[in-house]
């Protein structure tokens, strides 16, 4: 058993089978990452080539630029004026609380395990910010120098380092050219470099979690002599140190990042290193707790999305002298336990939000993770005995997708402005970690292959994508991947006004009910002024109907302009086909079923599709240059 255990530590895998070091090979593709992304970073025009602020942006470009330009993370008036240098929309969407003043406090038995007294702030002219301050702080020296591409900097940083050491932990178990393929499948061929170009800590948490996991695991797979001399601190106990504190900041910045902490008390104390375990508890206390008190001494609150927290989207706190504080109201104070558990949905949202969380169109980590899940299944048919670890690992990875999907039934992968997951980033980084040995390049190539057939064009266009994120679906192959129906008001496409919430039915002296649709794409023209809409020629426009009832079947009025065409409708899983000829109508029906219960709604999945198509101004005076296939009317049948 002595000699057993001794073995272990000294890592099986390299003893048995050594395989010759080759840094070489990592270090040029991190080198490759930082210099094509650094250099992006340092030439871009960043305003220019983001459009404008979106999604939580720019609560964190202000907070970066009031560290950098004021030393400070107060909101006041001359913080507000400096968007305007950069954005001539204003900081839409930024994030702000009044601040409190601490008078009396003490220790009581229950979270957060301390109780305060406050008081309004007395000075009226300033504000703070309703979101961590840890990734604008760790960007300050980079704004200071570089302004906002500063940003982009240490987001190119964050990559390189994330490759070399996806490389040297991949490398201590195969060869080279695996390890270095790997390594860069895992973080270039996914969504990842998307969030480059986003001034928001999605990356930065990617980050934290994988080099939290790398300081931990790297001596489980090798030898202190055949690591990079730089790493050798690694093999000491402030190996274990650093991982709790990288996943203490990781806590700060997103809380659910606490839940890949554990395993690593797990770890430690079932190889009886009590000492080291019981350190690295107290330094991930100590880091979680210091920067939440950091907070409180900031603006008076340990939670920086409590209190009264607001959003801004058009008119801005000191904008103008009558400009109040009157935004959307976005305190998060208590979970939301009666929508969370309520039991009429939960098991239906919860089957269904697993399955989706793998093969969304929107979100899913097959198209837009695939190496967790290549790593994942690699794990799991995996031959050789797994260590321990591995499986800790794995309860890290799988227990964050429940803990969004429970908890977050209605908006698990981040809401509408999101490209693919970004709740999953900070997870993402730790499934690297269950990738067994694999000797053979052609494997290796996989996550290439299948990332980059559903993220090339992500990749290659991050702006757009980041600008439009309601149209990266709308063609390829996400088309085949189900819509997550559970969200559906926090699609992508929800960016874009025009194309949800559309209102049909309710037709005058019919009597027939209104309901709404959702187009899934840009091959639905509408609506038209008698409550119909056209679908362009030779395509297939997708949407959903939404209702605030179970209807029980859906009506489609299908209209052929002056070319024949072939017309095929599918609802809820059922279709049909037929030929119109020019100018011919003809009524179709579809059994609506159950439909998905959306929040006291309903939402079916349907889709028209025509043959052929035609240009209006062709045919008769007009100036309508769209390329129009079937004219569709539909109605409801309570």
């Amino acid at each position: 058993m002595i000699r057993e255990r001794a073995v272990e530590r000294a890592s099986p895998e390299t003893i048995a089978h050594p395989v010759p070091r080759s840094f070489a090979p990592g270090l040029l593709l991190a080198a490759l990452v930082l210099c094509v992304y650094g250099g992006l970073a340092l030439s871009v025009d960043f305003p220019r080539a983001a459009v404008a602020i979106h999604s939580d942006e720019a609560t964190y470009y202000m907070m970066g630029h009031s560290l950098a330009e004021d030393g400070d993370l107060t909101y006041r008036r001359d913080d507000l004026l400096r968007v305007w240098r950069d954005f001539s929309t204003g900081p839409s969407g930024v994030f702000l609380k009044k601040g409190r003043d601490i008078v009396d406090g003490g220790l009581m038995f229950r979270p957060p395990f301390f109780w305060t007294t406050t008081r309004d702030d007395p000075d009226a002219t300033r504000l703070y910010y309703g979101k961590s301050f840890i990734y604008p702080l760790v960007a300050w020296p980079f704004v200071e120098l570089f302004g906002t591409n500063g940003f982009l900097l240490l987001n190119a940083v964050l990559m390189a380092l994330a490759v070399w050491c996806s490389y040297l932990f991949l490398h201590a178990r195969t060869g080279p050219m695996v390890a270095v393929l790997l390594a860069g499948a895992f973080v270039l061929v996914t969504v990842v470099p998307v969030y480059y170009v986003w001034i928001a800590p999605e990356l930065f948490n990617f980050s934290l979690g994988l080099l939290a996991y790398f300081c931990w695991l790297y001596k489980e797979v090798e030898s202190r002599e055949r690591a990079p001399r730089v790493m050798r601190w690694l093999f000491t106990p402030w190996g274990d140190v650093m991982a709790a504190a990288l996943l203490g900041i990781a806590t700060f910045s997103k809380v659910s990042n606490a839940a890949l902490f554990p395993p690593v008390v797990v770890w430690l104390a079932w190889r009886r290193r009590w000492m080291s375990g019981a350190a690295a508890a107290a330094v991930f206390a100590f880091v979680t707790g210091g920067l939440f008190a950091a907070n409180m001494a900031i603006s008076g609150e340990w939670n920086y999305q409590g209190g009264d927290r607001k959003t801004f989207y058009y008119e801005f706190p000191f904008q103008t002298a009558g400009a109040g504080f009157e935004g959307v109201v976005r305190a998060r104070d208590e979970a939301l336990t009666d929508v969370i558990f309520n039991r009429s949905v939960f098991f239906t949202n919860l089957v269904h939000n697993v399955k989706w969380y793998f093969v969304g169109r929107y979100s899913g980590l097959v198209a837009y993770f695939f190496p967790a899940v290549f790593a994942l299944a690699a794990f799991l048919l995996a031959k050789r005995r797994r260590p321990f670890w591995q499986y800790l690992v794995l309860a890290a990875g799988i227990g964050q997708i429940l803990l969004f999907v429970i908890s977050l039934p209605y908006t698990w992968f981040g809401g509408g402005g999101s490209v693919g997951n970004r709740y999953f980033m900070g997870a993402y980084g730790v499934f690297l970690f269950l990738m067994p040995p694999i000797s053979r390049v052609w494997m290796a190539l996989v996550p290439w292959a299948v990332g980059g057939l559903f993220m090339g064009k992500l990749v290659l266009n991050p702006f757009v994508a980041s600008v439009r994120p309601g149209e990266y679906a709308d063609a390829g192959p996400l088309r085949v991947l189900p819509v997550e129906l559970s969200n559906v008001n926090d699609l992508p496409i929800n960016t874009d006004h025009a194309r949800v919430r559309v209102w049909f039915g309710d037709n005058p002296g019919v009597g027939d009910p209104g309901f709404q649709i959702y187009f899934l794409d840009k091959n639905g023209y509408g609506p038209e002024g008698d409550k119909s809409f056209w679908v362009k020629g030779t395509s297939r426009a997708e949407f959903l109907v939404k209702g605030d009832k179970a209807f029980r079947r859906l009506v489609m009025i299908l209209s052929a302009g002056p070319v024949p065409t072939r017309v095929t409708a599918r609802v809820a899983g059922r279709s049909q086909s037929l030929a119109l000829g020019a100018g011919e109508s003809q009524q179709v029906y579809f059994s609506l079923g159950d439909g998905y219960p959306y929040q006291g709604r309903w939402v079916w999945t349907a889709s028209v599709s025509s043959s052929d198509g035609f240009v209006p101004l062709f045919y008769e005076p007009s100036e309508d240059a769209r390329y129009l296939g079937v004219r569709v009317k539909p109605m409801v049948v309570p």
